[in-house]
């Protein structure tokens, strides 16, 4: 499986996000802010927090995107 090793948070709830197979991609969480629990995502210092833990991208104990997901809706970095 692919999974994140790094993360970077950018303008406009996107994340720079380099894969354990050397891929660097953008994901867009723009939509994502706006669903569920993850709309605790629209404060931008908050979602500045990101990390890498249990193999994917977190921000706390309760909010997390698969990897898969990750993955699969990023487009590649190109900078």
């Amino acid at each position: 499986m692919i999974t994140p090793v790094a993360v970077k948070c950018l303008p406009d709830y996107q994340l720079l996000i380099t894969f354990s197979n050397g891929e660097k991609k953008i994901y867009n969480a723009q939509n994502d802010v706006h669903q569920g629990v993850l709309t605790k995502l629209q404060n931008k210092s908050f979602f500045a927090q990101a990390k890498i833990a249990r193999g994917s991208v977190v921000w706390d104990d309760e909010i997390d995107i698969a990897p898969e997901t990750l993955y699969a809706e990023s487009i590649v970095y190109t900078g």
